[in-house]
């Protein structure tokens, strides 16, 4: 084999397959880097949301308790009831407000491992596709 039977346009579409499948890979892995941070800062979010929730609903229960007094009502039986209701449905709503930021990060985390994967597939395609090409520039 002489350097004469070597078409140096394959050798660079080969060398230029191997560098799109390497630099598909590297994006893809920054990608999944991002989705993650998104699925965090979702997750995050809905934890303050769901703190807040609870915050406002002790804060009503507080007001419902001196509007209740205020007007002479003693806190037993019906107005008892009324203010635990309150409460809890202020503490289901929060619980609600975190189940749903965790399944989101947990989306995030999963488009994030399915971005890596085809970008892991791209680059060895590229390789492979790459290599192919290399390997039919020289003639034997």
């Amino acid at each position: 084999m002489a350097w004469g039977d070597i078409n140096p346009g394959n050798l660079l579409q080969g060398a230029a397959q191997i560098y799109g499948g390497i630099a598909t890979y590297q994006s893809s892995l920054e990608q999944a880097s991002l989705l993650e941070e998104e699925g965090a800062l979702t997750r995050d979010d809905y934890r303050r949301q769901a703190s807040l929730t609870r915050e406002e609903g002790r804060r009503f229960r507080a007001k419902q308790t001196m509007d209740f007094i205020s007007s002479g009502v003693e806190i037993v039986g019906t107005p008892q009831l009324v203010l635990r209701e309150t409460l809890s449905k202020s503490v289901a709503k929060a619980g609600s407000l975190e189940t749903t930021g965790a399944n989101a990060e947990r989306l995030y985390k999963r488009k994030a491992d399915i971005t890596r994967n085809e970008g892991m597939a791209s680059m060895i395609g590229g390789i492979l596709q790459g290599s192919g090409t290399l390997l039919n520039t020289v003639t034997w």
